[in-house]
């Protein structure tokens, strides 16, 4: 748990992860929820997914493709570890 002493600062409240196109592989995601809960143990944090698109008309459809995904790792349980659910910007 040592290595998470960095987010003991109280300014620490947020975690973003910001998404790109080719990081939309939701299959992968496991390790990261596994990560973020450790994390969370030490430090409570309210987590944002903020998606980087190249092409403006493609936003809305990674928005929603991202929110499905949100929806199903949440049905997983893999989410119960948050006070809040994540949010996408």
């Amino acid at each position: 748990m040592e290595v998470f002493s960095t987010i003991t600062s109280p300014v620490f409240f947020e975690l973003v992860i910001v998404l790109a196109g080719s990081d939309m592989v939701y299959s992968r995601w496991k390790y990261m929820f596994e990560t973020l809960r450790a994390m969370s143990e030490v430090r409570p944090f309210v987590l944002v997914f903020l998606l980087e698109v190249p092409d403006f008309s493609q936003g809305e459809e990674s928005r929603r493709k991202l929110a499905r995904a949100l929806d199903l790792v949440t049905a997983e349980g893999l989410l119960d570890f948050l006070d809040s659910p994540p949010t996408i910007r």
